[in-house]
């Protein structure tokens, strides 16, 4: 999927979709963001969330060297920035909390130490 992100767009765009209001109240999935010269993005889409409160947890797998700042804003909250890290390494878990609105559409910007392409890979987990 294309998506246009800062007047730029980027082919690289991972993209997946599942709605929030899963009977499970656990979406676990693997994601993969490609990273051109050094930064990527990924975005989950809008999605209901009817205020939710949200445990998100993630982990990095690949590339296993270097470092990479994470921030991650809620598009349908006027862009509010809900978590950054600014050393985000391989196999190193994150976890936070946070409150939706009534829709949810998460983006995920990546920087990586290095300024060349590789694929960011690793697991999410949303708890509900």
């Amino acid at each position: 999927m294309k998506s246009l992100i800062d007047n730029v767009k980027n082919k690289n765009i991972g993209y997946s979709e599942e709605a929030i209001t899963s009977t499970t109240n656990n979406i676990q999935q693997d994601f993969k963001i490609n990273i051109h010269n050094g930064k990527g993005f990924f975005e989950t889409g809008i999605n209901n969330s009817f205020w939710s409160s949200l445990i998100i947890t993630a982990k990095i797998f690949q590339p296993q060297n270097g470092a990479f700042d994470i921030v991650i804003r809620d598009k349908a909250k006027r862009n509010l920035i809900v978590y950054e890290n600014h050393n985000m390494v391989h196999d190193k878990e994150i976890s936070f909390k946070y409150k939706t609105g009534l829709k949810v559409n998460l983006l995920i910007e990546a920087i990586w130490t290095q300024p060349k392409d590789t694929t960011l890979c690793g697991e999410i987990s949303i708890n509900y």
